[in-house]
């Protein structure tokens, strides 16, 4: 009996080295089932019942590589009521994965669409912008750059996996920031940033082309960065009146920057600093995050903005946004 099972194991395994054999050429070689049956030994049906078992079994995927699905009429209406010049809809509904999963892709072809060979992109970290290196291909030869250091030990969520993932679709440089993201003090702070390494993607953070950012909402909570802060920290910034939260940059319910003496402890693009970038997308999802989207859009910071069509439609219940000037972006 043991025999015969181990027998039945060896045909499996043939069975399924033969159709991913007969699939690869198929597919990938674009050989006829002709001359495929020629080659193993096969008449041409044969060729054809494999690759349709190996479809149905699995070991061949078949994709349709398509643009996100965007409302476009949403997008128009909500870059007018909210000010800003660039705003991509996702238009279909589903579970909070699905959302992730649909805006993440529109984020990517949005960043594809207008990239040039050089720039120099900065990344805050989220599972949005998590699922949008999933769609990223082929890429200009770009720098890109950590702008904030980690707070989980979540590989998948950090944005050192983010930077490494956009660099491998870019075959550019990559600055990643191993170092965690809140430091004890001011001290420790400016010692960590004579690490060569740290020091190399701090220097850039004047010159970037294009961030793109994930929002986390500060109340309703929805943030990466709240539950590893400190009591006092919390009460201080919820006595701010906090709503968002940009790369360790706070921001109240009228779009101002609060807080901006937390820098001192927080390895991360200043408040400063993420004003002057030429190009900032915002990449949000969820109808939990519409309050604290609408603070960072009346900072004037943002230029584009990718959301889900229940953000978009409760922010389009609300009164219209006129974002505040921003004298200090850099114009390329």
């Amino acid at each position: 009996m043991d025999v015969d099972r181990h027998m039945n194991s060896i045909d499996a395994r043939t069975e399924r080295h033969l159709l991913a054999e007969v699939a690869r050429l198929y597919y990938l070689k674009d050989i006829s089932k002709v001359d495929i049956g020629q080659r193993l030994g096969l008449s041409r049906f044969k060729v054809a019942r494999l690759l349709d078992q190996a479809r149905a079994q699995g070991v061949v995927s078949i994709s349709i590589q398509g643009t996100a699905p965007v409302d476009l009429q949403k997008s128009q209406a909500l870059s007018g009521h909210w000010g800003i010049n660039t705003v991509v809809v996702n238009s279909l509904a589903g579970s909070n994965d699905d959302v992730l999963h649909y805006v993440g892709q529109a984020t990517a072809e949005l960043f594809m669409d207008d990239i040039n060979e050089g720039d120099i992109v900065g990344l805050s970290w989220g599972r949005t912008l998590r699922a949008m290196t999933d769609f990223l291909t082929t890429l200009p030869r770009l720098s890109v750059v950590q702008l904030i250091g980690a707070v989980t030990s979540n590989l998948e969520e950090s944005p050192v996996e983010l930077v490494r993932r956009t660099s491998l679709s870019t075959g550019g440089k990559a600055y990643p920031i191993i170092a965690p993201a809140i430091l004890g003090d001011a001290q420790a702070l400016a010692v960590l940033k004579t690490n060569p390494d740290v020091k190399a993607a701090l220097d850039l953070f004047d010159n970037l082309d294009i961030a793109i950012i994930s929002v986390g909402s500060w109340d309703p909570p929805a943030s990466q960065i709240r539950p590893v802060l400190a009591e006092e920290d919390r009460k201080r910034l919820d006595d701010l009146g906090v709503r968002a939260e940009v790369a360790g940059v706070f921001f109240d319910a009228d779009g101002n920057t609060v807080a901006e003496d937390f820098s001192n402890r927080y390895l991360s693009i200043s408040p400063a600093q993420l004003r002057h970038v030429p190009r900032l997308v915002a990449s949000a999802g969820g109808l939990i995050k519409v309050d604290a989207v609408r603070a960072v859009v009346k900072s004037g910071m943002i230029t584009d903005l990718v959301t889900d069509h229940t953000l978009a439609d409760a922010g389009l219940r609300m009164p219209p946004i006129i974002p505040a000037p921003n004298p200090d972006r850099i114009r390329r």
